[in-house]
C-alpha cells in the first residue's frame, strides 16, 4: 500500500455492514461485489483452538446471552444465526473466499494469536495483501518480529474516544510514529486538517473509522485521509466517483 493514491482506500467495516450481515461469507462477497478496496474483520480464538472471524468478545450484542467467545467451541460458534443463513466463518475461509479479489484489513482482537494468524496468512499466501491492524501494540510488535513483511495499523486512543484536545491527539500520532507503524487509525472525529498535515509530515497513513453519513465521507475525502473505513460501500463509491 506505498502508491500515491488520489483518493482515500474504501474499507468494508466488517465486510458490507449495512448491505448484509456483519463479518460474514455473504458480507465479504457483497463488500468485493460492491468494489471496495479492503475489508476489514475482527479475529477471535475459540476454547478449541480455531480462529475464527467475529467482532465482540462474547456473543452478548449478537444473539443475546453472555458466552465469551474463548469460552465457546467452534462447533458452539458455528450453531449460532447471523442472519440470513450466515454463521461465524474461521479466519482460512474468508481468506479463501476473497484471496485475489480484494485486500484484507485484519484485526487481532485477542491477545496471542499473532503467530497463528500469521502462519495461516503464509499458508494463503496473503501477507501482501494484508494490513494487521490492533488496538495492542505489543500484538503488532510480536507481528513484526515474526513477519517483517506485513503492514501494521496502531489503532488510536484503545478507549476509542473522541479527544477534543491537540496536545492529546499530538501524542497519539508521536507514539505511533515512535512505534514505526506506518499507519494510524482512529475516529473520524479525531481528524481534522492539523492532524492530518502532523501525521503525513511524519510518513503516516490515516484512517478514518467508522463512517456513515455522507458529509463525514465527504470531508474525509476533501482532506486526504488515506483510508475511509465504512458501513456502506456504495455511498462511498458513488462519492469518489463524482469527486473524479
Amino acid at each position: 500500500m506505498n502508491e500515491k493514491r488520489s483518493h482515500p482506500l474504501i474499507i468494508g467495516h466488517r465486510g458490507a455492514y449495512n448491505e448484509a450481515p456483519e463479518n460474514t461469507l455473504k458480507g465479504f462477497k457483497k463488500a468485493i461485489e460492491l468494489g471496495a478496496d479492503y475489508i476489514e474483520f475482527d479475529v477471535h480464538q475459540s476454547q478449541d483452538g480455531a480462529l475464527v472471524v467475529i467482532h465482540d468478545v462474547d456473543i452478548l450484542r449478537r444473539m443475546g446471552y453472555n458466552n465469551l467467545i474463548e469460552q465457546m467451541t467452534l462447533k458452539e460458534l458455528q450453531k449460532l444465526e447471523l442472519g440470513e443463513g450466515q454463521r461465524v466463518p474461521e479466519l482460512w475461509e474468508v481468506l479463501r473466499l476473497a484471496k485475489g479479489k480484494v485486500n484484507f484489513l485484519c484485526e487481532i482482537k485477542a491477545k496471542g494469536i499473532s503467530e497463528k494468524v500469521i502462519t495461516l496468512l503464509r499458508d494463503e499466501d496473503v501477507i501482501d495483501s494484508t494490513i494487521i491492524q490492533s488496538f495492542y501494540y505489543k500484538e503488532l510488535l510480536e507481528v513484526r518480529r515474526l513477519e517483517s513483511e506485513l503492514e501494521l495499523a496502531l489503532i488510536v486512543p484503545i478507549t476509542e474516544e473522541y479527544i477534543p484536545e491537540w496536545d492529546k491527539r499530538k501524542e497519539l500520532i508521536e507514539n505511533v510514529v515512535k512505534l514505526n507503524f506506518p499507519i494510524l487509525v482512529t475516529r473520524h472525529k479525531n481528524i481534522d486538517e492539523v492532524f492530518l498535515h502532523f501525521s503525513h509530515k511524519h510518513n503516516l497513513k490515516v484512517f478514518a473509522y467508522t463512517i456513515n453519513t455522507k458529509k463525514t465521507m465527504e470531508r474525509m475525502v476533501k482532506m486526504g485521509v488515506d483510508g475511509i473505513i465504512v458501513n456502506t460501500i456504495s455511498k462511498a463509491k458513488k462519492i469518489l466517483k463524482q469527486k473524479d
